[in-house]
């Protein structure tokens, strides 16, 4: 990774601060990208005085909102004249009750959904001049059973936070596989980490409960799942969906290419929206 440019989503905390630490001393060149500024100084200052690395820098973004994602995109393209890897980790927000962002969009799908969809477009041209792109997020990894909800994507009937960990798991499985047909020179990755003991996590009193009482046997730190993260960027994997033990998972059966092709048109339609335009369920026609 010595002399690598990598923009990190959510890289102010959580895996993907662990995965900046790590690549910060393998001689990277990072951006990291978080939305809170004292937080993110605070992040920033830490990673490089522990790496002794000073080629990291930091930008503020709330990768919920549309303007911000380009925003972010444009100062990306500014920084790096390439980019050999795209770390989409910002998520892992849990709210109580169903949020919508000024875009009309469901918060945690609008995070864990469209930022991945709208950044990875936005930097191709920057992605694809390097010598070997990567791209990874974090979520479902194929590790998630059950189907995408089409006609409620946007959390409109009976919204609760672990149903949109699922439906945010599932979308990432589907958008990671057609990623992989249209950006072809990329190699992408969708990584399921498992259940990890992160701050959002702890935040939100039901998940905190549960994962410190029923999935406890089955967590993990954070820093074991940047490990992950790492080893993807620096092997030799080939793309595709990946659990925790960085063992590639066969797609979904109901993730055939009319279903990737649906959801990729959802994600240009949530793109091109206005502000406060109400949204709509994806039709089969779609």
């Amino acid at each position: 990774m010595k002399n690598k440019n990598v923009l990190i989503t959510g890289g102010t905390s959580g895996m993907g601060k662990g995965a900046a630490m790590r690549l910060a001393k393998l001689g990277a060149r990072l951006l990291l990208v978080g939305h809170n500024q004292s937080k993110g100084e605070a992040a920033l200052a830490d990673i490089i005085a522990t790496s002794g690395n000073e080629r990291v820098a930091y930008a503020r973004a709330d990768l919920s909102v549309l303007a911000e994602m380009r925003r972010l995109a444009e100062f990306t393209r500014v920084h790096f004249d390439r980019l050999d890897a795209l770390v989409h980790a910002a998520g892992g927000v849990f709210p109580s009750k169903r949020l919508l962002t000024e875009d009309g969009v469901e918060f945690s799908f609008a995070l864990q959904f469209l930022a991945r969809f709208v950044l990875t477009g936005e930097l191709y041209e920057q992605l694809v001049v390097a010598a070997d792109p990567k791209v990874v997020s974090l979520a479902g990894g194929g590790t998630v059973s059950g189907e995408l909800d089409f006609d409620n994507l946007n959390g409109e009937t009976g919204y609760r936070w672990h149903r949109a960990i699922a439906k945010d798991a599932r979308a990432n499985d589907l958008l990671t596989l057609e990623q992989i047909d249209q950006y072809p020179g990329i190699t992408f990755y969708n990584y399921g980490p498992g259940f990890v003991l992160t701050n959002t996590v702890m935040r939100n009193a039901a998940a905190r409960i549960f994962f410190k009482t029923l999935a406890r046997p089955l967590t993990r730190s954070p820093e074991s799942a940047a490990d992950d993260i790492v080893m993807l960027l620096t092997g030799d994997y080939p793309s595709g969906l990946y659990d925790k033990r960085l063992q590639r998972n066969d797609p979904p059966i109901w993730a055939d290419e009319a279903a990737r092709k649906r959801l990729w048109d959802y994600g240009i339609q949530l793109a091109t929206r206005t502000a406060q335009e109400p949204a709509k369920p994806v039709s089969a026609e779609t």
